[in-house]
This record gives structure tokens, sequence and C-alpha cells, in this order.
């Protein structure tokens, strides 16, 4: 009988990593929010660090007090300013990541990755490169480009780590529509609400998303958000909370004992697979995702029994840019 070399080793438990998103119009508090909950999950300043791409909008913070009461030092804090110069290609925000797990970081914060989407260097900005180098290649063909997928596929990345605490930071801006108005006869303009800056499909990978509704005061008073998703058990989907000092410490306290990092990802399992049924709602559709399973060689597996590396590759075929 071969003998198996591996040895016993004392059990312990994994502490979950924070995979959380802030979402808001400018002015609504993310990066305030963003800065204060890096704070409690590194547990001092120096662990943290901070990814800036909007105009060294955390320099803005040196000095001031948090609504938490806690003054933010000056030369803690690790930055770098992403600019346009550099670019905001989904993999040079997992470049700077890796660099602040390699220094030994506890929390990284991308604020925003908004950019990585739609600004210069970024996934929209190279299929618009991609379509001026060669006008005869259709949408498709455009979104097949390898360099397209491969850096439509790191933006979803940007939004864990097994290795630190992420949070990352979204803009949003208000979508309209004309529709008919049968009251005045005919088309108006209509609010379809806040949209987020960002690649569809990209609201499945985090675990808690907020959605900004103020931002919080030096003189003590609280932002107020909106969880818009949540897989931790102490914020409950589709209610507001004011992120006072209390509920804060009880999010670290919460993720460094209560939560099975295997749980939350088979969680986000479960999420793609309600995501792909959803999207099938017509026979067209679901002629498309059998053509994908059939391309990645799945045809005969059920999709509750898909991987989650499986179920997140085949769904951004599914839908596409």
């Amino acid at each position: 009988m071969a003998k198996i070399a591996k040895k016993f080793h004392k059990a312990s438990r994994v502490k979950a990593k924070a995979s959380i998103m802030l979402e808001g119009l400018s002015g609504t508090g993310k990066t305030g929010l963003a800065i204060t909950l890096s704070k409690a999950l590194a547990g001092n300043w120096e662990d943290v660090y901070y990814i800036d791409t909007e105009n060294k909008s955390m320099n803005l913070f040196v000095g001031l007090t948090l609504h938490t009461g806690e003054k933010v030092p000056d030369e803690t804090i690790n930055v770098i300013n992403l600019t346009k110069d550099d670019g905001y290609a989904p993999t040079s925000f997992i470049s700077l990541r890796d660099s602040a797990i390699a220094a030994g970081g506890k929390v990284v914060v991308k604020d925003s990755i908004s950019h990585a989407w739609q600004r210069q260097g970024g996934v929209l900005d190279l299929v618009n490169k991609k379509k001026r180098e060669n006008p005869s290649l259709d949408n498709y063909r455009v979104w097949g480009d390898s360099e397209v997928n491969q850096e439509k596929n790191e933006i979803f990345e940007l939004i864990r780590d097994s290795k630190i605490h992420v949070i990352t930071t979204v803009r949003v801006k208000e979508k309209f529509s004309m529709q008919y108005d049968e009251d005045k006869g005919k088309n108006a303009v209509v609010s379809l609400g806040e949209q987020p800056m960002q690649q569809e499909g990209l609201q499945y990978e985090p675990d808690l998303v907020l959605r900004m509704l103020e931002p919080g005061t030096i003189d003590g008073n609280p932002p107020k958000v909106f969880v818009r998703k949540s897989r931790y058990a102490i914020f409950k989907v589709g209610e507001e909370y004011l992120m006072t000092p209390e509920i804060i410490q009880q999010l670290v306290e919460y993720l460094d004992e209560g939560v099975d990092p295997d749980k939350l990802l088979e969680q986000q399992r479960i999420d793609y697979i309600e995501a792909v049924k959803e999207y099938c709602d017509t026979q067209i559709k679901l002629s498309i995702w059998k053509e994908i399973k059939k391309n990645n060689d799945l045809e005969d597996v059920p999709i509750e029994e898909l991987t989650l590396k499986q179920l997140k590759t085949m769904h951004t075929q599914l839908i596409g840019g």
C-alpha cells in the first residue's frame, strides 16, 4: 500500500476576507466610508493600501475627522494615484493589488473601479481602439478579441481575494429612457433609476453591495446606506442602515469569527446559477446557453453541478460585452 506524504495539522478557523462594494453618485460619501471600513478591517492605518483614481480624493481626507471620531493621520496610509497617463486597464489594478499583498497589506481599497470599464485604458476604451485599428471587425469579433476578453475577465478579479480584504467603489449615474405617456399622449423622458457604471454581471462578485444614500459628517453623523446585496447575515437586502461605529465593529467581528469562506463561494455559485436561469427567459437565449455549454465541453452537465469557475466563464460569454 502506497504511503501518503501528508502530515496532520491543528484545525483552525479560516477567516473570511471582506469583499465589499460601495456604489453611489458623486458626493454621497463612498470614499469616506471606504476609508472608515478599511481602518476598521486592518486594525491600523499602516496596513491599508489605497488605489486612488479619483483625482487624489484620498489626500483630501488626510487630517480630517471621520464620523467615528477618528482622525486620518498624515503619511500612514499607503496610496498610489492611478492616472490616465498610467491607463486604467483592469490588469493595472490587479498588479497594484498584488503589490499590496506582497507588502503585507491587510486591506486594499480601489476607488473607483468604474475607470477600469469606461476610462482611458479600460475595457471600453480598448474595444474602441480595436475597432479603430480594424474597422472591418464586427461587434462580436471585437469582444471576442483575446486581449479584450482577458481585460474584461480581469474586472471580475478586482472584487475579491483570499489573501486581503477588498473594498471597491463604483460610480453610478441616473439612466433615462423615452417611453410613451398615455395621459399626455406623447413620448416622455422617464428615469430608470441609478445604474452602476460598470460591466454587466459584476454584481454577482462581491459579498456586500451598499448603495450610498447620505455621507457621514465630521460631527458624528454616520453615513446612511441601502443594502443592494448581502451574503453577510448581519445585513439584510432591501434595508437601510446607519454605518455607526458599532455596526462597523460588528462587521469586523462577523468576518473574523462567523463566516466560512467556502460557504460564501457556494452562495456566489448559486447566485450565478440563478442569474443564468433569469437571463435565459426566451428560447433564443436558452439556445445560446446550450451552445456555450457545448463549446466548453459541458453539454451534458446540469447547471446545478457546474463549478463556480465554469459558471463565471460561461455567464460572461452569455451576456457578451
